[in-house]
């Protein structure tokens, strides 16, 4: 009876669906390859005490404890939602109360509110310990009011003479810095080997403004992972939220991305939370954001995850008010959807390698494929407010689709074709493999064993009425 019962819980392990797929990646891995969480240092976690000075959690503008310490006592719980790379908003030495990090005025200094160099080093050594990379934030197109270059910009020629001019309040009127010329790039091309060599991070985000984009060679320093502009319009990112913001609405605007590398963020530090954007209009965040991430995470890009996503914090619709993290919030079905869009990542290639062709779109539908190394997988997101179906064209003969968000399966039809059927706000990701048809051997044997288990429990109800008798 034991086997039996044994054998009766492993039946939906042989009926037919592989537990397995080819997904090894072959070659070195590539910046594309990687899925990125990103901390704002001082509203991650309090590790140390002892560098609490002018620390206020009443003032949204002051200095919160988030430092160095505490982002590695919680590297276990970024690698357990399955990220690959922590990106960090700048550690170098602020002036005043730039929690943020943007106001630099010692580009070869850790802040102190934040740790030591020698805690820099750890990150990257706890982080490598885990197989994560880590990359830090480098603010080179400006510069603080009190940075030492201000005083002799004469002699040096280290800035423009002008200032930043942007709508948000942590880079307006900054100082701009002059990328354009041979010493200044010669610096930080020196200042982001420096903090190689003394920490061993991974590489860095290059933040300018959108002229030094083009004009400067230091996006072409070895250890750069991407560069970035405080003026950038974000397109995708406008179209992303505003498509996955509300049920309904339509999808047909919806873009991708033909470079395999861009990196694609939701939230950041310049716009407010998508989950507030969500509240506002009546609407469950946590379905929007599993549709929302579903979909930066499986067309071609970078997925970079603001700290806090997956809590999910809403920020009022002030993207200037970054609370501290709260590790004891949260919903698991979101952070279950993370680990499990990190997990398809790294174990397909074809969602961060593969080519992008849309196959449907229409009436809040979208359905689109990856192709890499003869390996295809469909994606499909519904958005209406109603079950949505379409029928996938030049598909081959005798394969099926096994969802892998929610166990769907997808058989070819009689008349040959294949019908896919979402029900409202879902979406999934389907690998295309040869038809497994259904395990009728073994069915067939646990069906035995099933009617032998039903008898002897028959006999020996019997059996113990008689002596029950007695």
């Amino acid at each position: 009876m034991k086997r039996a019962i044994m054998l009766l819980a492993c039946l939906p392990f042989f009926l037919g669906l592989p537990v397995t797929a080819k997904a090894e990646v072959s070659g070195e891995r590539q910046w594309q390859d990687e899925s990125v969480y990103y901390i704002v240092v001082d509203r991650f976690m309090n590790g140390d005490m002892n560098n609490n000075e002018g620390v206020d959690l009443e003032n949204p503008n002051a200095y919160h404890g988030g430092d160095l310490s505490g982002i590695v006592d919680q590297l276990d719980y970024i690698k357990e939602l399955g990220f690959t790379t922590i990106q960090l908003s700048p550690i170098m030495q602020n002036d005043g109360d730039s929690y943020h990090g943007f106001h630099v005025s010692d580009f070869r200094n850790v802040e102190e509110h934040f740790g030591t160099m020698e805690e820099a080093r750890e990150v990257v050594e706890e982080a490598h310990a885990r197989d994560l990379k880590v990359l830090f934030d480098l603010p080179a197109g400006f510069v603080s009011e009190n940075h030492p270059w201000t005083e002799s910009n004469d002699e040096s020629g280290w800035l423009t003479g002008e200032e930043v001019s942007s709508e948000h309040p942590w880079f307006d009127q900054l100082p701009q810095v002059a990328l354009e010329r041979e010493n200044v790039a010669t610096y930080f091309k020196e200042t982001m080997d420096f903090w190689k060599e003394e920490t061993g991070v991974d590489g860095f985000r290059i933040i300018m403004n959108e002229s030094d984009l083009s004009g400067t060679s230091l996006q072409e320093a070895p250890l750069i992972k991407y560069t970035s502009s405080i003026e950038e319009d974000h397109p995708f990112r406008k179209v992303t939220r505003e498509s996955f913001n509300q049920s309904g609405n339509s999808l047909n605007d919806l873009r991708a991305e033909e470079n395999l590398s861009q990196p694609h963020q939701l939230d950041f530090y310049d716009v407010s939370r998508f989950t507030h954007e969500a509240v506002v209009k009546g609407q469950n965040p946590i379905t929007r954001w599993q549709l929302a991430l579903t979909y930066i995470y499986t067309v071609p890009g970078v997925p970079v995850v603001y700290y806090g996503t997956e809590t999910p914090i809403d920020d009022g619709g002030d993207p200037q008010n970054l609370p501290m993290m709260n590790f004891k919030a949260g919903d698991e079905k979101l952070k279950k959807r993370i680990e499990k869009l990190n997990s398809m990542r790294e174990q397909f290639p074809a969602l961060t390698r593969g080519e992008y062709r849309e196959l449907y779109n229409e009436d809040g539908l979208v359905v689109f494929k990856r192709t890499y190394d003869g390996n295809d997988m469909v994606v499909a997101l519904n958005n209406a407010e109603e079950t949505r179906t379409m029928t996938l064209e030049g598909m081959e003969d005798d394969h099926q689709l096994r969802g892998l968000l929610h166990d769907g399966l997808v058989r070819q039809q009689s008349d040959g074709s294949y019908r896919l059927g979402m029900e409202r706000e879902t979406a999934d990701v389907f690998i295309v493999e040869p038809n497994s048809g259904y395990n009728w051997l073994f069915i067939g044997f646990v069906g035995g064993v099933l009617s032998l288990f039903v008898i002897a429990v028959t006999v020996i109800s019997l059996k113990n009425r008689k002596a029950d008798k007695r």
